[in-house]
């Protein structure tokens, strides 16, 4: 998947340019495109800077995020080798793929709301337990903000991101508030596109506003049963929609 040189292979670019994330792009091309298997080793640094037509310093860069996210592996003297990405991989490097206009798999989409959705039964537990007053005047925003929305016909897909993370966030659990956040920006764009049904967003702010009134009165199992279901509708759309 050799591209022409956009410059030498020896050019350097700044640390954290545009080159970086587009050399993440590139690398994770030729691994697709090569159809590289787990324990395959990549090409040298010089070598996919020739391929890519990126400076050196953008490849170092693009190795040392896909190091961390643990698609790849550096073995010290011997160079870098593909891990087995469904085993190894971060959960954050399927959110940053998507990030990058990756497209997830249904089988990607329907495991992320399976396990999203027993988390959110969680959150939705500890909220009631744990929430202030302040958070449910934060809450009690977003479903008016939410209703402004629907009004002007809108999509509401930000505004309901946005009651979920107000949800979270009063769990006052900063690693569920992480893992969570992670979540909503790996379904960001299919959510965009679900909410430009009207219907659906009337139907998830009607569950919105019953969770909440069950959040204010401390209700958990109220609450868990309702996100159970909500999530459970937009599992069941989203495998109409997919075809799974």
């Amino acid at each position: 998947m050799a591209t022409k040189l956009a410059h030498s292979a020896d050019a350097q670019e700044p640390a954290g340019s545009h080159a970086g994330q587009g050399a993440i792009a590139g690398i994770l091309a030729y691994l697709r495109d090569r159809r590289l298997q787990p324990g395959d080793r990549l090409p040298s640094e010089r070598d996919l800077a020739e391929r890519l037509g990126v400076g050196r310093n953008a490849v170092r860069e693009a190795l040392a995020t896909l190091v961390t996210l643990r698609i790849v592996e550096s073995r010290p003297n011997s160079g870098i080798y593909l891990r087995h990405v469904e085993r190894e991989a971060s959960f954050e490097a399927l959110v940053m793929l998507t990030d990058m206009g990756g497209t997830p798999t249904p089988v990607e989409v329907a495991e992320t709301m399976e396990v999203r959705g027993h988390l959110e039964v969680l959150a939705a537990g500890l909220a009631c337990q744990r929430r202030t007053d302040a958070d449910l005047e934060c809450m009690e925003a977003v479903l008016r903000r939410t209703e402004e929305v629907l009004l002007q016909h809108g999509n509401i897909a930000a505004a309901d991101t946005e009651f979920h993370i107000a949800l979270v966030d009063a769990t006052h659990n900063s690693v569920l508030v992480r893992v969570l956040h992670a979540f909503y920006r790996f379904t960001g764009e299919r959510r965009q596109a679900m909410f430009e049904d009207t219907a659906q967003g009337k139907a998830s702010l009607r569950d919105h506003r019953r969770l909440f009134e069950h959040i204010r009165a401390r209700d958990s199992a109220k609450a868990q049963l309702l996100i159970l279901q909500h999530m459970g509708r937009a599992r069941s759309y989203w495998s109409t929609v997919l075809g799974n």
